[in-house]
């Protein structure tokens, strides 16, 4: 009478499992994780007065000197007002700072001495002004421009 019971014990498979939807989930928490992930650690301390255009380029800025300019024209580096743009060609004041910190630059290590500057200028600032930084910049030395807009995408 037992054995009626009993049943056979089919030959032991291994289970099959469908992962399909698992790997969809983890596809799109991929995509949305590097969809996210900035690549530059380059912070930016931005003047308050200051209102930077927008753009919709990815590339992001480098690490070298970052010179802003806000609508009055007043020229910051750093969080401190290094001098104003004026009726001259060159603006004596950012020139005279960019020249030394090159020199020191080069005095430390003068095959790292970079080229490049980041440029923060307000979005009202008329286009000879703007001139007039890079003209300044690359007296200095700085040849290599980098404009930080705001990205909205």
């Amino acid at each position: 009478m037992r054995k009626r019971f009993q049943r056979k014990r089919a030959k032991s498979e291994p289970m099959e499992l469908d992962i399909t939807s698992l790997l969809d989930i983890l596809v799109i928490l991929l995509v949305f994780l590097l969809k996210s992930y900035n690549a530059s650690n380059l912070k930016l301390n931005l003047v308050k007065s200051l209102k930077i255009p927008d753009s919709k380029a990815r590339k992001l800025g480098s690490h070298s000197v970052i010179v802003q300019v806000d609508k009055d024209k007043q020229i910051w580096i750093g969080n401190k007002v290094i001098g104003r743009i004026d009726r001259s060609e060159k603006i004596d004041d950012l020139y005279d700072f960019l020249k030394n910190k090159r020199e020191i630059a080069s005095k430390n290590n003068p095959k790292l001495v970079a080229k490049s500057i980041n440029l923060v200028l307000d979005k009202s600032l008329p286009y000879n002004s703007m001139q007039k930084v890079m003209h300044t910049s690359a007296l200095a030395g700085y040849t290599e421009f980098k404009f930080i807009v705001q990205g909205n995408y």
